[in-house]
């Protein structure tokens, strides 16, 4: 008998993670069934319009009433009373993750006694954080198989508690990157590469580039991204400092929020950029798809990143690039853009004074994206890939 599958997620969904949901939405589209479960819900300005329909579909663990966490206790301890009493001594009853632990544990205990008790499930988590210890507990109280997507940061940045246990325990291993999966070789020799899957992200096709803005007396730069250590906007901004003493005319405009705009904000005021540098908030999808278009070159100046979907997006448009030359950015690029150090302002500085000098040159390399992604990041193309992974991992 094939195994239910159920998609569990730690905050779903959410404006940062609009990958998950077109994935989603896609393998629906496909033909296959599954569940969805989240440890936490967004708050309202964390969802997209288009996403709102589907919170009702979703269970949101972090919410469930007291009787229901005690019954799936009950429920764990009767159906695996072995394992529910090793799996509660591995809890670590000591430090600030005690609380979250416990959650982690109930979530996966609640998790079982929703759905594992009619048919097996396979659990499958995007990221290694917090689905992906829920996904850990589930497997330690009743041996059901679990898999993970690893993306960037969550694999060689952030450092997740028990990352090695989680990466070992999954059944399978699905790697967005070329990169990710050679990290994963390298400092996970214990896990065998059969384990370990390439399945790309992707976007749909689009009609080609769009039209490109006329010159104008001043250089347009393009960033988005949370505001966040992740993405390195102060780097950003340092480099238009730069631009400004030099004599540069320029404006950039940063689109996104997250918990570093006051420093943002301040850094701007200290360096004097308020008329050069503008931090836009947080956009919608589509509003950011239009901005492209209005643009002479799109930045990404991150310090750790995965395959991020917004490259794919300001390639598809035919916008040039100028991101840093880490994990999977620079087999994603290739020679469609120009790839500098991270926390490299001054060589940012000089990419965009480059670029400015000869804006042709670097419009001609853009032009090449399409083909590249229509190539390896079809997004319908590789989530019938995924879809055909998961089916044979049901079926284990």
């Amino acid at each position: 008998m094939d195994r239910d599958i159920v998609f569990i997620n730690s905050l779903f969904p959410c404006l940062s993670e609009t990958f998950v949901y077109d994935q989603y939405m896609a393998l629906r589209d496909a033909g296959l069934h599954f569940h969805i479960v989240s440890n936490h819900r967004p708050a309202p300005d964390q969802i997209h319009p288009r996403m709102r329909a589907i919170v009702n579909e979703v269970i949101y663990l972090a919410e469930s009433p007291w009787r229901d966490v005690l019954a799936a206790h009950m429920h764990a301890l009767r159906r695996h009373p072995w394992r529910y009493l090793r799996s509660l001594l591995q809890i670590p009853f000591a430090g600030e993750r005690l609380r979250t632990n416990l959650a982690q544990f109930s979530g996966a205990a609640l998790l079982l006694h929703r759905y594992g008790q009619e048919r097996p499930l396979h659990l499958h988590a995007h990221f290694t954080y917090g689905a992906a210890a829920v996904a850990l507990w589930a497997h330690r109280l009743s041996a059901t198989p679990y898999s993970l997507t690893v993306h960037g940061s969550d694999l060689i940045f952030d450092n997740p508690p028990d990352l090695r246990i989680r990466l070992n325990q999954a059944s399978s291993i699905v790697s967005i990157s070329e990169f990710n999966r050679a990290f994963l070789a390298k400092h996970h020799p214990d896990i065998p590469a059969a384990r370990i899957e390439l399945i790309r992200m992707g976007i749909p096709p689009g009609t080609g580039p769009q039209t490109r803005p006329a010159p104008a007396n001043q250089l347009r730069i393009l960033s988005v991204g949370r505001l966040s250590v992740h993405k390195a906007q102060h780097d950003l901004i340092t480099a238009c400092a730069q631009l400004r003493d030099q004599g540069t005319a320029f404006t950039c405009t940063i689109v996104g929020e997250g918990e570093l705009r006051s420093e943002l904000e301040q850094q701007i005021s200290d360096l004097g950029l308020q008329t050069h540098v503008t931090l836009a908030g947080a956009r919608f999808h589509d509003e950011v798809l239009a901005l492209y278009s209005q643009f002479d070159v799109f930045v990404l100046c991150s310090i750790t990143e995965g395959q991020p979907i917004v490259l794919m997006e300001a390639m598809r448009a035919g916008i040039p690039i100028i991101a840093t030359s880490i994990s999977a950015i620079p087999e994603l690029i290739g020679d469609c853009g120009t790839l500098i150090s991270p926390n490299a302002p001054e060589e940012l500085s000089a990419a965009l004074t480059a670029f400015q000098a000869a804006p042709a040159q670097h419009e001609e390399r853009a032009k090449k994206a399409d083909d590249r992604l229509r190539r390896d990041y079809d997004l319908q193309r590789n989530h019938v890939r995924f879809k055909k992974h998961l089916e044979n991992l049901s079926r284990r």
